[in-house]
């Protein structure tokens, strides 16, 4: 073989190895999927959508657009019959669909219906006759009258096409071991590409009734129940599925081919059972046994925690098909037909979604974290209820979300925003972060709340979800939404702390400084911090609430602590680091006092040697009072009333180390009585011999000083003694609030 020959052979290896993988081949392997990672596991999830997503949106920016005055807020969609031909040699659909729906304004004349023009409408029609109609993007069709709010109101469309003629993946026909497989993945607005419909989760229908025909060889898995399958007389058959649950569009299912159908059940009382339908590929049924075999106790695993199963008179159910990852259809899960779809965290991802994105979806695509979140975390809980605490906090760690970005998609015209991995991951953690703030028994009332509200099988926000929590737990949670899922990023922290003894009692004070560095919005997070106490005679938590960028924490412990830990459990999306002690002035407020009686506090620094010189900065302490410079000691009588602020500096006397705080003192207006020296409100000879006791007869000294100090000269002596006999008897002067201390 000539060089040239062997070059070329290297580049085309080169250029092949380098194609990108299709959606639906890239994870329909053997690979073992078992061990990675959740965030791994969400990325293909994710991936497998917004690849699907892209598409979509594509190729509806290259439609003509239509006209923007139809308003699908005008009506509410009540009802659809679905009929389907799908005809998998030519992968064409040929369909009759039939919407009726209630009118939410008065003179409605015209609805438009999602339906692209890769699909060939037929005719349009209702019990009077045919209606005018137009196709671009939507069929816009006129209607037979005018109709009133509250009126309801029927549309037939009649139509055929080739659903991936553009390119389109809503429906997909392809090939698994030489079997043909027919099947649709519709989120979020894919639905239009191959059934006319109000394309949107906040307008659920009230039900269904699916009609799909297929050739005789094939089974055809979709929602709800199967009432009947009826042979046709010419190669094909009809299965006719009933759904009596509120559904959207993006979740309504077909998936054909040749499949083992096998049952399993879930047991919901004594007497009460549910079917569980698996359509799988034949050499995947084996496999399947295992796998979807945890679904009844799963099932119960969620029932336990937010409440029964949404759709229990019905079914739940797997369908294989030929698209990466899995897709949670209503009652039906589409599931990929490799090894990634066959782990469990897939399984129970799709399950729990039955909960949280089918009875219960996003209002807006803004929204799926209320989808996507909730399902990962959902992951989470499956093993802390299969193997305990520990598995729980391990499965967590392994999605922990750093990078930035909102929860709340602002731009949902990025299709890879929409199923990013900070929805899955991120999603999860704010559910596990809440967990925390709320109290672990509140926190499952909330998600037992929310799955018994008024949207129970309807849509909801992240304002709505929201306003639950707070009215169950009686918490202000704004901070909470408004950081995690409107801010970016996460806190970062470094932290450091202190221990003294106190030596009037012998306990310790703890002094916790904790600093926020992050430079991204919010710049301040506020979240409950635990802080573990380790000491020889156990192991004690607090919790901190941090709302500010740079803080001390006092806390007080009876034992010496060997060991101080920062949310060792990660409550927290996090980043955090000890760091050494830095020489701080510590926050202790200062105590109030009363106008012309002693007072004495302290400010207190801790670091360095310990040793330190205190001053003022800025402000004034209240006359009367002086900041001693060695010992931080605040004493004297307050003569002035109010609120006093000032600015302390510390230094180290023995290193350039220095701190500063601001402080304030609350000085009331007194009532102290000139002359009372045994504080009894009046004045009178008890004061004379009070003062005779204290001074020449080790009696007890005066509770106010300056009441006994009647001539001011700030002595407490023979003079005040004469000068309230002078007063009492002798007409002298009136005593005088003095200025004497102890």
């Amino acid at each position: 073989m000539s060089s040239k020959r062997k070059l070329l052979i290297v580049f085309l290896i080169l250029i092949f190895s380098y194609l990108p993988i299709s959606a639906r081949d890239k994870y329909n392997d053997d690979t073992d999927y078992s061990r990675l990672p959740a965030s791994e596991i969400h990325k293909i999830l994710g991936e497998g959508k917004a690849r699907e997503l892209e598409k979509a949106r594509q190729f509806a920016a290259s439609l003509p657009k239509s006209t923007p005055a139809y308003d699908q807020t005008e009506f509410d969609v009540n009802y659809y019959r679905i009929e389907l031909r799908v005809d998998i040699p030519s992968e064409i659909i040929y369909g009759v669909v039939t919407m009726e729906a209630k009118s939410n304004i008065d003179g409605l004349d015209s609805v438009a219906i999602d339906l692209y023009p890769t699909m060939v409408v037929d005719s349009v029609y209702n019990a009077s006759g045919l209606l005018g109609y137009y196709h671009l993007q939507t069929v816009n069709v006129e209607l037979d009258r005018l109709y009133d709010s509250g009126e309801t109101f029927s549309v037939t469309i009649s139509y055929s096409g080739h659903p991936t003629g553009s390119g389109l993946d809503g429906f997909s026909f392809d090939v698994y071991n030489g079997n043909p497989v027919a099947a649709s993945l519709s989120e979020p607005y894919a639905a239009r590409s191959w059934w006319p419909c109000k394309d949107r989760p906040d307008d659920k229908a009230d039900s269904l009734d699916i009609f799909v025909s297929c050739d005789t060889a094939y089974y055809c898995a979709s929602n709800g129940n199967l009432i009947d399958t009826a042979q046709n007389g010419d190669g094909t058959r009809t299965f006719n599925y009933e759904v009596r649950y509120p559904i959207t569009t993006y979740l309504f299912s077909v998936a054909i081919s040749k499949y083992t159908v096998w049952y399993d059940w879930y047991h919901y009382g004594d007497n009460d059972s549910m079917i569980i339908v698996n359509h799988v590929y034949p050499d995947k049924y084996a496999t399947s046994l295992s796998s979807y075999g945890i679904a009844p106790e799963a099932i119960g695993i969620y029932a336990s925690l937010f409440g029964e199963y949404p759709f229990v008179n019905e079914k739940y159910g797997h369908a294989n098909f030929e698209w990466s990852g899995a897709m949670e259809h209503q009652t039906v899960s589409s599931m990929g037909g490799g090894n990634f779809a066959f782990t469990i965290p897939v399984i129970v991802h799709e399950l729990s979604h039955q909960w949280w994105g089918d009875m219960i979806t996003c209002n807006n695509w803004h929204e799926i974290w209320l989808n996507e979140g909730f399902a990962s975390y959902c992951e989470a809980l499956y093993y802390e209820a299969l193997d305990g605490v520990s598995a729980y906090h391990t499965y967590m760690a392994s999605m922990a979300y750093t990078a930035g970005g909102t929860i709340y998609i602002y731009d949902t015209t990025n299709v890879y925003n929409i199923f990013s991995s900070r929805v899955y991951d991120k999603g999860a953690w704010v559910l596990h972060m809440l967990r925390h703030v709320v109290g672990d028994s509140t926190f499952f009332e909330c998600l037992q709340a929310y799955y018994n509200s008024v949207h129970q099988y309807s849509d909801a926000t992240t304002e709505d979800f929201k306003n639950i929590c707070e009215s169950v737990s009686g918490m202000d949670l704004d901070y909470f939404f408004d950081e995690w899922i409107y801010g970016e990023y996460y806190p970062r922290y470094y932290w450091s702390y202190n221990s003294q003894l106190d030596p009037t009692d012998s306990s310790y004070w703890n002094y916790i400084r904790i600093i926020q560095t992050q430079g991204t919005s919010p710049l301040v997070f506020t979240m409950p911090i635990d802080l573990v106490f380790t000491s020889n005679s156990g192991v004690d938590t607090s919790v901190i609430f941090n709302d500010v960028g740079d803080s001390i924490y006092i806390i007080k412990t009876d034992d010496y602590p060997v060991d101080i830990e920062f949310d060792p459990d990660s409550w927290i999306l996090r980043y955090r680091q000890q760091t050494s002690w830095i020489y701080s002035l510590i926050p202790f407020p200062l105590d109030s006092g009363i106008q012309l009686i002693s007072y004495l506090d302290s400010v207190v620094a801790r670091g360095g040697s310990n040793q330190h010189y205190f001053g003022l900065v800025s402000g004034s302490l209240p006359t009367g009072l002086e900041l001693d410079t060695l010992t931080g000691h605040i004493s004297g009588i307050p003569y002035d009333t109010g609120r006093f602020e000032f600015e302390v500096y510390a230094t180290d006397r023995y290193s350039s180390s220095a701190d500063t705080a601001d402080y304030k003192i609350y000085i009331e207006e007194g009532n102290a009585m000139a002359g009372d020296v045994n504080d009894d409100d009046v004045v009178n000879i008890f004061d004379i011999t009070g003062l005779i006791g204290y001074l020449y007869l080790e009696g007890s000294p005066p509770p106010i000083p300056v009441q006994a100090d009647p001539n001011h000269d700030c002595i407490i002596n023979i003079f005040d003694i004469t000068y309230l006999i002078d007063f009492l008897y002798l007409e002298g002067p009136a005593p005088q609030i003095g200025c004497a201390t102890l």
